[in-house]
């Protein structure tokens, strides 16, 4: 039997800048490793269409030439339109059983089968145990019925089943680490090196913001792995291959601190981890000089900050739970630290008025994190804000492809057209970047902080300016 795991070629639909850091697909190498570790007989390959850049057609002449048994996808919404190409371009020539996880199919399943039709069994949630038991069971020929986590298409796609939610994994550490020998690793890279993976190593997020979809897979109960597990796994991917920058991709790294001091703790005891890199993500309310200054020996690079808004009551509207004065007291601690203080904002909020954005704007500039990025509100099938836009009739495009949180807006304004907010946020990120002194700040800081791969550097600058 062989199984493929596949996503797609994504990440060039959602804006340039996106392409100065492409890491691996952990969902799929991790199922990967699972079906590998528990079927021993069963052929595993993994096609990471997303790095190799493979357009839709050539990834789907691909798995025709494979001829797996069961291909499994993984998409968000923005690339749910590439899986419903590709499938129709591969379903009915084999008896392929074709599987979806990510977030999209765990949000609309029923829509989602009805808009692609070839598809045989949508993975709810957490992926890994579901697509190992879905495996086992067509390899031993058996019913998929009594899967929990799927809406599934049976007898030959004559009856829906909808089957009850699989529990969360609470011991993350049962998983096996991804199946990272299946990947291009020499491919991979981020602004400061060519020599590139990603961690997870917690699940769930403790916030309830109501434009963020991250629920769908991870749940809210904060899960960590074993910090031992973490620095192990960061040991070998450096004596494998080389790795030295790590982007950890959990939403909210240090909700727990006594995980990521043991996790910094660890590195520091590592001599083949001396001189390592890595960034995170984490909410503004979670971080103490004292955590900053260990993440920072331990070679914390940059830490992603959800900052969204800088007004209070527009914070308390999108469910955030922080205030100005934590967001300001956050990038200042990074800043005195030497960590690169990334601020994640968005404009396009139902409510946005010309008066809100100028203040937004000036909050910005005000509070300075030493990078930017400025997304639009996205209302993603599964969060609130998808659920405020539909009864209010606000959403402009049923097309997948326009779910992207750099592109446009697709939420219908009662201030701006369309072309109006683009405007503004192009204006929004000209201002922050090419202020008096901005970009000599931020340059002398890099040279001093980051320690550069020139090569990474120039291609990541390249990407920026042709977007700008």
């Amino acid at each position: 039997m062989r199984v493929l795991f596949t996503n797609t070629c994504y990440q060039q639909r959602v804006e340039y800048t996106s392409l100065i850091s492409v890491v691996p697909p952990l969902e799929l190498a991790t199922c990967a490793a699972l079906v590998r570790r528990e079927l021993p007989g069963v052929e595993v390959a993994l096609l990471d269409a997303n790095v190799l850049g493979l357009s839709d057609a050539a990834l789907a002449q691909r798995i025709r030439d494979l001829d797996p048994d069961v291909v499994v996808f993984w998409a968000a919404t923005f690339a749910i339109n590439s899986v419903r190409d590709i499938v129709a371009e591969i379903s009915g020539v084999s008896e392929t059983k074709l599987v979806l996880t990510g977030s999209h199919g765990s949000a609309l399943p029923e829509r989602t089968f009805g808009e692609i039709p070839g598809l045989d069994v949508i993975v709810r949630g957490e992926p890994e145990w579901t697509v190992l038991e879905l495996v086992r069971r067509w390899k031993l020929g058996r019913d998929i019925e009594r899967v929990d986590g799927i809406h599934a298409r049976l007898d030959d796609g004559r009856r829906l089943a909808n089957t009850p939610d699989r529990a969360a994994c609470l011991d993350l550490d049962s998983l096996p680490v991804p199946a990272r020998d299946l990947l291009p690793n020499h491919l991979y890279s981020a602004p400061w090196s060519t020599r590139v993976t990603a961690l997870r190593t917690t699940r769930g997020c403790p916030g309830a913001c109501r434009f963020c979809d991250s629920h769908l897979m991870v749940g809210r109960r904060t899960r960590t792995r074993d910090p031992v597990a973490v620095v192990n796994e960061m040991e070998d991917c450096a004596k494998a291959f080389g790795t030295d920058y790590f982007a950890i991709l959990d939403h909210t790294f240090t909700a727990r601190r006594e995980f990521v001091e043991a996790v910094c703790e660890g590195i520091l005891g590592r001599w083949n981890l001396r001189g390592v890199r890595w960034v995170c993500n984490t909410r503004v309310d979670m971080l103490s000089d004292e955590l900053v200054a260990l993440m920072r020996k331990a070679g914390c690079l940059q830490i992603g900050l959800g900052i969204e808004s800088a007004d209070n009551a527009h914070l308390s509207q999108v469910k955030k739970d922080i205030t100005e004065d934590q967001i300001r007291a956050a990038i200042g601690r990074l800043k005195r630290h030497g960590i690169i203080a990334m601020g994640y904002t968005i404009v396009g909020f139902p409510g946005d008025d010309a008066d809100k954005i100028a203040r937004t704007k000036t909050k910005i500039l005000d509070l300075d994190p030493h990078t930017l990025q400025l997304s639009f509100a996205t209302p993603l099938p599964g969060t609130g804000l998808w659920d405020d836009c539909v009864a209010e009739d606000r959403i402009l495009s049923d097309d997948w492809d326009d779910y992207v949180f750099l592109r446009k807006s697709i939420i219908r304004s009662d201030a701006f057209a369309p072309g109006e907010l683009a405007a503004l946020r192009r204006d929004i990120v000209k201002s922050f970047y090419l202020r008096p002194g901005k970009l000599a700040r931020l340059g002398l800081f890099l040279a001093a902080r980051v320690r550069p791969n020139m090569q990474a550097t120039f291609q990541a600058s390249l990407e920026v300016l042709r977007n700008m």
